[in-house]
């Protein structure tokens, strides 16, 4: 038996991992994908790394990560935010010029990609703590208040049961509603709340493109870009302090429309954009990498392929039982949606076990 079973081997899955580990704990984490970090994806070519999943923290509000980076050695960069940005209203018009640092507050990237947490976290935690390929299925509440977990691995095609005194549940709440079979049923209360929680970056695409030199800053441009005509809604400079310097933005085209074209016509569209924004230099790009979140299975549901407009309500859902503990950035009411509400989730989560364990 083990006392405490993570569902999800995400940031916050892997941090309360971490602590754990510290005191010895029994635990251990089911992941269903090949890798743990969850929705952290970092490409890495030679010395350069571009995040497609999460790519800042902010110090100055974001206390949480920030202690955390520095208590484990994890350099890090600031954002570029030198020169104007450029706000795009129509494709026939002039992008407007707007200094940069009236627009941004000072956020941060970590050296390496936000990998390197991710990394740094999964070195503190025994390699036999954690277990890949494990689609959790159903979870069974026994009549002594402990859990069976019952789950499928797609790569060696065997089901495998797991039994615990604790069960911490990481996966979105859209995702776990969806995805694992409760008995007894969930109480409708809380299905509720899990439905109204989208899975953040759900809907959303991100694409980095290299060039050998940042062009853009040469121009006096920070590389920041808000436009309304498309296809990209944001564009942020994501250079690396190696020899690669990038572009990377977010869509604004919704799924639907992203799903009527192929990577090649994504592709066509974004240097088409990039060469009217930033000029012809943008043609002679070295590499694209694209991630599109909504075609995750093991993060997204088809109700979640819809672009969030407003801040979700992001918190606790009501409380299931003593032993059931929800932890994620979904379920942090202040820092949702970031890593830090990853991480700020991860630690209440783990006072939650060490009083249930006392």
């Amino acid at each position: 038996m083990t006392k405490v079973l993570i569902i999800g081997g995400g940031v916050s899955g892997l941090r309360i991992g971490s602590l754990l580990s510290k005191e010895n704990i029994s635990f251990k984490i089911l992941e269903s994908r090949g890798r743990v970090g969850g929705r952290v994806l970092t490409h890495n070519q030679d010395n350069n790394y571009f995040d497609l999943g999460p790519t800042w923290f902010w110090p100055e509000t974001e206390k949480t990560i920030t202690n955390l980076i520095s208590e484990l050695n994890i350099p890090t960069i600031e954002q570029y935010n030198e020169g104007n940005s450029l706000l795009e209203l129509s494709k026939s018009e002039k992008p407007k010029y707007i200094e940069s640092k009236k627009l941004n507050n000072k956020s941060r990237r970590i050296v390496g990609g936000i990998n390197s947490l991710v990394n740094v976290l999964k070195s503190k935690i025994p390699s036999e703590k954690i277990e890949l390929n494990k689609k959790v299925g159903s979870v069974i509440k026994n009549n002594d208040a402990t859990f069976s977990i019952n789950t499928y691995d797609e790569i060696k095609n065997e089901n495998k049961s797991y039994h615990a005194d604790i069960l911490i549940l990481t996966l979105p709440p859209r995702l776990l509603l969806e995805s694992v079979s409760f008995t007894p049923k969930l109480p409708k209360k809380l299905q509720i709340d899990l439905l109204s929680k989208p899975t953040w970056m759900g809907a959303q695409a991100k694409i980095v493109v290299t060039f050998n030199k940042a062009f853009w800053r040469d121009k006096n441009l920070s590389g920041n870009v808000v436009s309304w005509a498309g296809p990209l809604r944001e564009i942020y400079d994501a250079s690396t302090e190696y020899d690669e310097s990038a572009l990377f933005g977010f869509f604004s085209l919704p799924p639907a429309i992203r799903n009527q074209y192929d990577n090649e016509s994504i592709n066509n569209q974004v240097i088409e954009q990039l060469i009217r924004l930033f000029g012809p230099e943008a043609q002679s790009y070295n590499n694209i990498f694209y991630k599109d979140w909504s075609q995750d299975k093991h993060t997204v549901t088809e109700g979640d392929k819809l672009n969030i407009e407003s801040f979700p309500s992001y918190g606790e859902p009501p409380k299931y039982a003593e032993n059931v503990i929800f932890s994620g950035t979904e379920y942090n009411e202040e820092h949702g949606g970031h890593l830090e509400g990853a991480l700020v989730s991860a630690e209440k989560a783990y006072v939650k076990v060490k009083k249930l364990l006392t």
